[in-house]
């Protein structure tokens, strides 16, 4: 398989936020808190990767222009994973993977519950990517992967609410969301009043 400039440069762009976080752990110099502030940059970096994925198919069809979709799947293949590593630095790093502290806090927490919820749905997206799972769903596949509107909704509603007073961040990303949407509508036709 042939990998274009573009997809390159999409991966390379990707896979930037978990460089330089990397980067700065390595270095000591994250944040005093760094777990937190991992936890943080790879949510917001799935949520981000997530609805710039929901943009490639409007822009496609706008500026007709095929690389758009190309760059979709990549682009939602890095969004599961900045999503498990914000879950695996919650779980594994965080509750050192205690079920008597981890259950505790999904019970008392439901924005913990819709995130996971949100993780467990991207799965089956990122499982059906894979080629050989893709000829075996056939018309299927479109339908597991119109769940990601869904999706995004979780994990806005994950992240409005786990939001600590910090109000500008929800709101881009419903704005953008609801952008994506909106693009999706299509046009009347003529002489529709």
């Amino acid at each position: 398989m042939k990998v274009s400039r573009i997809q390159i440069i999409i991966n390379l762009f990707s896979l930037l936020p978990a460089i330089f976080t990397g980067f700065l752990l390595i270095q000591g110099s994250l944040s005093a808190n760094p777990i937190q502030t991992v936890t943080i940059i790879t949510g917001r970096t799935a949520i981000y990767l997530l609805i710039f994925s929901l943009f490639c198919t409007p822009l496609n069809n706008i500026f007709k222009m095929s690389v758009f979709i190309r760059i979709r799947k990549i682009v939602g293949l890095y969004t599961f994973y900045y999503s498990l590593v914000h879950f695996l630095f919650f779980s594994v790093i965080d509750y050192e993977l205690n079920l008597s502290w981890i259950l505790p806090e999904l019970t008392q927490k439901p924005f913990l519950q819709i995130g996971l919820a949100a993780l467990t749905l991207l799965l089956p997206l990122a499982l059906s990517s894979l080629q050989t799972i893709n000829k075996i769903l056939g018309i299927w596949w479109k339908r597991i992967h119109n769940m990601v509107y869904i999706i995004t909704a979780l994990i806005i509603v994950h992240i409005i609410l786990a939001s600590k007073g910090d109000i500008i961040h929800p709101v881009i990303l419903v704005g953008l969301f609801l952008l994506t949407l909106l693009w999706r509508i299509p046009p009347p036709e003529k002489g529709f009043y």
